[in-house]
């Protein structure tokens, strides 16, 4: 025991100081005596007890020892759960904005994650799971987002630890807002004597069925919702905002809309504080309207009451369509959105089925006896049938293969004026080019070049070897030139190229 605790410390010293690859963690447990059994027990024990002297480096520093570890694990050296630990006790240490930097390494290895055993994974989840526990839900959603979307990439759609599967609520979520009977009938201030503080108190109850359908079965909690929604309606129809409108293209951003009576005369002028309200109202419609496996079997609504709800929807679509901006295409949206629920509500009641599709058995099973025809092929004819009409008139443009391969036609080989043509240009006294721009500064022309040279031009390409003092460039300039003027000479164009 006491060997066990000295080797832990001294790869303890060893990750705190100067081991920061994965080749020194092998030199240091080359260095070590022992079974390799113990070296990766003490070496999984060590990369926990030293991040306590990492944690309060530099970030780059702690993605660097996470690294380290995930590198170490899969060269074998330590436990392949070391460096998920690892990662989760990172976390516990460090202060929620620090989290927020560091985790961009754990949105980087997403897609490692998502391959590894489910151990693995379950270790990331309940990271990401504390860490929504410490957000706070109007400060850090952005941060929150981040983490439910890193979860989406690593789990499948299907995993039933992130599934509602019995539709329960989350009775905890309570709006509180001021209940007080005083001046209830005391207009706010408005234009409208209509908004009073009874209102504001109308407004806010019905957040109550929001978190609780179930209650609406009783038919007193019926009554007081279809009251609720009607005043809503009402007033939210009336009460029009003759102010400026948000722009089309402006982001709005909210977490949850704070309830001071204060706040009413403003928040129902407010084009996302109406669509928040009536979109909720529209999805609490869906949920009693729609076929919910675990719904109460008490929540049958009644054929008035349908009809109430399709008549209420489409007076809600309305006022949505009559809100700016762009009220019309908000509609088709949210539409859209809902129908898209009902899919959903579908695939849980079934069980919440894979997504994949398995393959069609009787499909295969017949692919399996199709038997391959093959048509005989006549060699006595001159033209080949390819059983494919594009590959038979293809091949049959030239039979003989020998004969199409010596036809003049595949000669691309260019002849050596024309190729080196603007580079003589270039290389002329007179032609203003400056020489960074020169044809001969460029890799592939010079490859090119030599090729050309090798094949029609031996005399020029020996040149080369006999001036070994200078550089390839200066030698193919020089060889340029002296291919300019032959032409020249040849042609009786010569220019004198001074």
């Amino acid at each position: 025991m006491t060997e066990f605790r000295a080797l832990c410390e001294k790869y303890v010293t060893a990750l705190s100081s100067n081991v920061g690859t994965v080749g020194e963690v092998a030199t240091l447990l080359e260095q070590t005596a022992g079974s390799d059994q113990e070296k990766k027990t003490c070496l999984d024990v060590a990369f926990r007890k030293a991040l306590l002297n990492k944690v309060m480096s530099s970030d780059q520093v702690v993605r660097n020892y996470i690294e380290l570890s995930f590198q170490s694990s899969k060269a074998g050296y330590c436990s392949p759960n070391t460096p998920y630990y690892v990662l989760a006790d990172v976390f516990d240490c460090l202060t929620l904005d620090r989290c927020q930097e560091i985790f961009s390494y754990v949105e980087e290895k997403s897609s490692l994650f998502a391959s590894e055993v489910p151990a693995n994974r379950n270790v990331v989840l309940r990271l990401c799971n504390d860490l929504i526990r410490r957000c706070s839900k109007s400060i850090n959603t952005l941060f929150c987002g981040r983490i439910q979307i890193m979860l989406a990439k690593i789990f499948p759609i299907s995993e039933r630890s992130g599934l509602n599967l019995q539709s329960q609520f989350n009775l905890e979520n309570i709006t509180e807002y001021n209940t007080s009977s005083e001046n209830a009938d005391t207009p706010m201030d408005t234009d409208s004597k209509e908004v009073t503080f009874l209102f504001y108190q109308t407004l806010w109850s019905i957040q109550d069925y929001f978190r609780n359908p179930n209650q609406i079965s009783n038919d007193t909690h019926w009554k007081k919702m279809e009251d609720t929604v009607n005043e809503i309606c009402r007033i939210f129809e009336n009460y029009k905002h003759e102010g400026s409108c948000p722009v089309a293209n402006e982001e709005a951003y909210f977490a949850k809309f704070l309830t001071s009576e204060r706040l009413l005369t403003l928040q129902i002028s407010d084009s996302n504080f109406r669509r928040h309200i009536l979109v909720q109202i529209l999805t609490l419609f869906q949920y009693l309207t729609g076929d919910v496996k675990f719904k109460p079997n008490k929540l049958v609504l009644s054929e008035p009451r349908k009809f109430w709800i399709r008549d209420t929807t489409n007076k809600i679509y309305s006022i949505l369509s009559d809100t700016p901006p762009e009220g019309d295409k908000f509609v088709q949206h949210i539409k859209s959105i809902l129908k898209y629920e009902e899919k959903w509500s579908k695939w849980k009641n079934e069980g919440c089925p894979s997504l994949s599709k398995a393959p069609d058995k009787t499909l295969q099973a017949k692919q399996k006896n199709l038997k391959r025809t093959v048509k005989a092929m006549d060699l006595s004819s001159d033209k080949f049938d390819l059983c494919n009409q594009t590959l038979t008139d293809l091949w049959n443009i030239c039979p003989d293969n020998l004969a199409a391969c010596q036809n003049s036609d595949r000669k691309f080989t260019p002849e050596t004026f024309k190729f080196f043509e603007d580079a003589i240009e270039q290389l002329e006294p007179d032609s203003g080019v400056e020489k960074e721009y020169y044809l001969t500064n460029e890799t592939a022309f010079v490859w090119r070049s030599l090729r050309l040279l090798a094949r029609q031009s031996v005399p020029y390409f020996q040149h080369i070897q006999n001036t070994k003092n200078l550089t390839l460039t200066d030698n193919l300039q020089n060889i340029i030139m002296l291919i300019g003027k032959e032409y020249k000479k040849e042609t009786g164009t010569e220019n004198e190229m001074k």
